[in-house]
């Protein structure tokens, strides 16, 4: 009978153990779509989780309770039969004691460890939300049941916590860091597909990119010069793989508004095409290159067009960003006509050939960097910039600079660019 009662005991404080981890782990936002849906348990389980120390003290109060049982079960239990087990070998009585004791102690300990903790906490991790909600009206009336003795607990802990600088109202917020780290363990486990995760990562770290990573520099673009001939523009159009430009009188130093490929052909059967061209182009909006990709989409959304100028502080143009680029900052870059144009070469598992202008997040996420020097503080937005910034020098040909695992070799040099940078890992 008293194995029966001591076995019914440890069962009972695994119930105990498996509230607490189930009621600790469980998503609060199953439990409030549980709770919408009509749920009185997930409503009950939520108050609990927002009252931490009043059920983690009721928990405590049965545990412990159960644990005192245990031990005057126990020894009642197994303490005689052992003990005269032990004496049948020629072994003194108080020999006998002290060894039966020591064994009851190992057995009740053993199973209340696997029965009573370890199986059951382990469950609780792999159906906490199912779990909370089943256990807490019981908790619930256990907790109003001991209420007196709760809240004895609840205040001393409260005053321990204040005393220790912390406070019961104190709750661990959710960072842009746990995110990144679910979505790692969900791709890891096949949850989340790759191509889901680079993409909500991208969405994340879009307010962290300035506009100057995003955009098309100016040394590398095409545009359309009403001080220039058609038969001088049209060439270098038609090399580009662009479908829209700026249109500039002198340059990019004067840009007048933006012009597409589709217009361009409507203005060559034009009479007088330049004036046709001039009196259809698309709004010239302007952004600052400090500004955030969160804040490019905004003026884009809220607009509606399709492209703006980048410009410095002092209203200089420094290049052009469209829907397109933002769309490749959220999706990835877009296979190129090109293929000397693409951000990404990989050579081998331990080899890559990058373009210079790669933005630095795709630079971490190409080699896995973890951090890089003095990102913070947006001195640099690409892999010439930050190869720049390690060398403080102008890159030239064969120049290299080891960062983390990577060393980083320059192969080509486009207007004092590194164009294309060869990285290896060490």
């Amino acid at each position: 009978m008293d194995i029966a009662i001591l076995l019914f005991l440890i069962v009972i404080n695994g119930v105990f153990a498996m509230s607490e981890i189930a009621l600790m782990t469980a998503k609060k936002s199953r439990l409030q779509k549980l709770a919408s849906e009509g749920s009185k348990s997930a409503a009950k389980a939520i108050k609990l989780g927002e009252e931490p120390t009043q059920f983690l003290s009721t928990v405590q109060i049965g545990i412990t309770g159960i644990g005192i049982l245990n031990g005057i079960l126990g020894e009642a239990a197994f303490s005689g039969p052992i003990s005269n087990f032990i004496m049948s070998f020629g072994v003194s009585a108080s020999l006998a004691s002290t060894i039966s004791t020591m064994s009851t102690v190992v057995i009740i300990t053993y199973v209340s460890i696997v029965v009573g903790e370890l199986v059951p906490k382990r469950i609780a991790q792999f159906h906490a939300e199912r779990i909370a909600t089943l256990i807490a009206p019981l908790i619930s009336l256990l907790a109003s049941i001991s209420r007196p003795f709760v809240f004895l607990l609840s205040i001393s802990t409260d005053a321990l916590l204040r005393l220790l600088g912390r406070s019961n109202s104190d709750e661990a917020s959710i960072t842009e860091d746990d995110i990144h780290a679910l979505l790692s363990e969900g791709s890891e486990q096949g949850v989340i597909e790759k191509n889901e995760h680079s993409m909500v990562r991208n969405i994340l770290q879009l307010d962290d990119r300035r506009v100057a990573s995003l955009m098309i520099p100016r040394n590398e673009l095409v545009y359309f010069d009403t001080e220039q001939s058609w038969d001088e523009n049209l060439p270098k159009l038609l090399r580009s793989e662009y479908s829209i430009y700026p249109v500039t009188r002198g340059g990019m130093d004067n840009v007048l508004g933006f012009t597409t490929s589709r217009f361009l052909l409507k203005a060559a059967y034009q009479e007088h095409r330049t004036k046709w061209l001039m009196r259809n182009l698309l709004p010239c909006l302007t952004i600052l290159e400090n500004k955030y990709g969160s804040e490019l989409l905004e003026l884009l959304k809220t607009t509606g067009e399709e492209i703006a100028l980048v410009v410095d502080e002092y209203g200089d143009a420094q290049g052009i960003v469209t829907q397109k680029n933002l769309l490749e900052a959220l999706a990835g870059e877009f296979k190129s006509e090109n293929p000397n144009n693409a951000w990404t070469d990989q050579v081998s598992e331990t080899e890559w050939i990058l373009d210079g202008s790669i933005p630095t997040t795709v630079l971490k996420g190409t080699l896995n960097l973890g951090s890089l020097p003095e990102e913070k503080e947006g001195d640099y937005q690409t892999l010439t910039g930050m190869f720049m910034w390690l060398t403080s020098n102008v890159p030239a040909v064969g120049d290299s600079v080891q960062h983390q695992d990577w060393n980083f070799e320059v192969l080509s040099i486009d207007n004092n660019r590194a164009s294309k940078v060869r990285v290896n890992r060490i």
